[in-house]
């Protein structure tokens, strides 16, 4: 909880205006008891010295309070106007911010009243009749009840008075904290996407400039033609690259622009730029698609890495079985031989990518060998999406 009032501690400007209310108080009022007696003019100074440390002390504040009352018994010589002072004394313990002290100061309150209704009650001589006693009993009792309980009760109000503001104030600040943290949550979000976007356009495109390279390199002199579509096919991948780079780029500049939703579209040129880098790909799709852009998106997505993977890891002389199955969601397997038994791709930007393009999309995703094999399963169920 934060401390909207700052009156924790007490600064200087307060001390010293406490201080000064202090002299001016103890000055005043002992220019008008001094006159009762020595009992009225020492509780007028230690009322004042209560005064001064009400902000300092408030056990300080209550041992003054309570030897000036007791000077005042003692000397049968009451302060009247003084002990207005109880009121401020009061006050300051019914405000305060630890339960404990608001209890003692309802506790010393009731003490103050029934003390002074007994004083007033003993203090009369034997010549003063029973109706006299209860007369003055009564009216110093209530009298002390009036600046005690009226001073606590003041100063309860004010606490529950701040305390209702403090909550409104914390409510707001919560409030803030959350969509600041939102903010943040979306920013990540954003950042990992485009990180993900990134990789995926990078890799998948160089992959694929990468073993067409070597293919053109070993047809030149054979094989022409099937160099001439080598080098056509990294033109196009180049070209489709630099387009999704520029989005990415745009995005990045203007964060109000529309992510780029590759998507079902796109699927015959990846797998047409698969098969012209030697890969032998089997796939086999059942159901209707799902037409959400995100499940495009992501569809989109896994098959790209899965399939750059297999061109960069896997063994090229044996076939790329993808399978496809809409019957329950999205489910994707994608398996391939490994060149070495050692070999696959154990971690990696991929495949923290694809796991969390899985994830935001409400499905499982899992990578890993089996035997000589690669196998990647992602599932999508009906509405996670």
């Amino acid at each position: 909880m934060t401390d909207v009032w700052g009156d924790q501690r007490a600064t200087r400007r307060q001390l010293i205006l406490d201080g000064s209310i202090a002299v001016l108080f103890g000055l005043g009022m002992l220019a008008i008891h001094v006159s009762l007696g020595a009992g009225a003019a020492i509780a007028t100074v230690l009322l004042a010295f209560g005064l001064g440390f009400r902000r300092v002390s408030w056990q300080v504040m209550s041992g003054f309070a309570f030897v000036g009352s007791v000077s005042q018994v003692l000397g049968s010589d009451i302060a009247y106007l003084a002990n207005g002072a109880y009121a401020v004394f009061f006050f300051t313990l019914g405000s305060h911010r630890d339960p404990r002290v608001r209890r003692f100061g309802m506790a010393a309150a009731t003490v103050a009243v029934l003390g002074a209704a007994l004083y007033g009650a003993t203090r009369g001589g034997i010549e003063m009749s029973n109706f006299g006693r209860g007369a003055t009993a009564i009216g110093l009792g209530s009298t002390a009840a009036l600046f005690v309980f009226g001073g606590w009760v003041a100063g309860y109000l004010r606490w529950q008075s701040r305390q209702t503001v403090q909550a409104r104030i914390d409510a707001q600040l919560e409030a803030v904290e959350r969509r600041r943290v939102t903010e943040l949550y979306d920013i990540e979000q954003e950042r990992r996407r485009i990180a993900a976007d990134m990789h995926d356009v990078v890799a998948h495109s160089w992959a694929v400039v990468a073993a067409q390279s070597d293919g053109a390199r070993y047809a030149l002199r054979e094989n022409p033609a099937g160099a001439e579509r080598a080098l056509e096919v990294i033109g196009e991948t180049a070209r489709t690259a630099i387009g999704d780079l520029r989005t990415i780029v745009a995005q990045l500049r203007d964060p109000g622009l529309q992510p780029s939703t590759p998507g079902y579209a796109q699927q015959a040129e990846l797998e047409e730029r698969m098969r012209s880098s030697g890969m032998t790909l089997e796939l086999t799709e059942t159901g209707t698609r799902d037409e959400s852009p995100l499940i495009a998106l992501t569809a989109h997505r896994l098959l790209g890495e899965s399939l750059t993977n297999a061109l960069k890891h896997g063994d090229l002389s044996s076939p790329v079985r993808v399978a496809v199955d809409w019957s329950e969601g999205y489910r994707l397997s994608v398996t391939n031989h490994l060149s070495r038994p050692d070999t696959g791709v154990r971690s990696g930007h991929g495949l923290i990518g694809m796991a969390e393009r899985t994830t935001v999309a409400g499905g499982t995703f899992s990578a890993g060998p089996e035997g000589d094999q690669w196998v990647v399963r992602a599932h999508i169920a009906d509405g996670d999406a």
